[in-house]
């Protein structure tokens, strides 16, 4: 077949998505085409499998691989509706960065995602929406074990300043990244979209899904697709993407808003 071998791991925002968090026919159609002639998809998120909106339901016809979730913090497998390679942060140190974080910048929002749930810790008026009711507790509340990342909400300058501020006495376990201009997170220092792409790809591999051939064409556009985008064989980027993402990828395709997915699967048939 026409595609195997082949493997398409995406970011959702600003670049699978089009740029009001919409589904792009073009894109449907073209996954639908590819998986057909046996093409591996999947997507690569800082969200878990329950906060994924309008795609939730359509998953497990959708991705036909394990996606990453919590920016690489776990594969799951919408199929079998597991997770696989979950990597935890350390607690301690992480209900540390938080106090710090909110007792200097009130007005930041913070969320913690886990293995037991999703978690509002602080809620500002810049908080995320999340489609659905969470559970409201404080950092010391919150279950001790289990914790996947920590994301902040709130007007970018605010977040630039938190980075300045707190971010260098942590980067030996932390790995800190924003996803959008208003959304600012940590994982565990071994977990991001790149190592959990590497993971992905031995899993493929050693589960026969694919053979020594594969070859992984990553998309995404902004700085927690930096270090997937690294570690993929073809790194893949939209028009929309932010330059230093635009600097790393080799394939360039179309805006978000026109199907770049979809012109990622049109180059890599001319390809073959």
């Amino acid at each position: 077949m026409k595609f195997t071998d082949t493997a398409i791991v995406t970011d959702l925002d600003g670049t699978f998505f089009n740029s009001k968090t919409e589904l792009v026919k073009r894109n449907l159609d073209a996954i639908s085409y590819y998986k057909q002639n046996g093409g591996l998809f999947a997507v690569a998120t800082g969200r878990v499998p329950e906060m994924l909106g309008i795609l939730e339901p359509m998953m497990p016809s959708l991705v036909n691989i394990p996606c990453i979730n919590c920016n690489g913090a776990f594969a799951y497998d919408f199929q079998e509706m597991r997770p696989y390679n979950e990597i935890f942060l350390d607690a301690d140190k992480a209900t540390e960065y938080v106090k710090l974080v909110n007792a200097a910048f009130p007005e930041v929002g913070t969320r913690l995602s886990c293995s037991k749930g999703k978690y509002v810790i602080h809620e500002t008026k810049w908080s995320e929406p999340t489609g659905r009711t969470i559970a409201s507790v404080t950092v010391d509340e919150a279950p001790r074990c289990g914790w996947y990342r920590v994301a902040f909400d709130g007007p970018c300058e605010q977040l630039d300043a938190i980075r300045e501020k707190f971010e260098s006495g942590f980067t030996e376990y932390f790995d800190f990244v924003k996803s959008g201009p208003m959304i600012y997170e940590f994982n565990d220092k071994s977990a991001t979209k790149g190592t959990a792409l590497v993971r992905l790809k031995k899993l493929l591999i050693d589960t026969g899904r694919a053979t020594e051939n594969l070859r992984i064409y990553a998309v995404g556009d902004y700085e927690n697709d930096l270090d997937m985008l690294r570690h993929a064989d073809v790194p893949c980027c939209p028009a929309n993407a932010i330059d230093e993402v635009k600097k790393v990828a080799k394939l360039h395709v179309c805006h978000c808003d026109d199907g770049a997915i979809a012109d990622v699967i049109d180059a890599i048939e001319k390809s073959k």
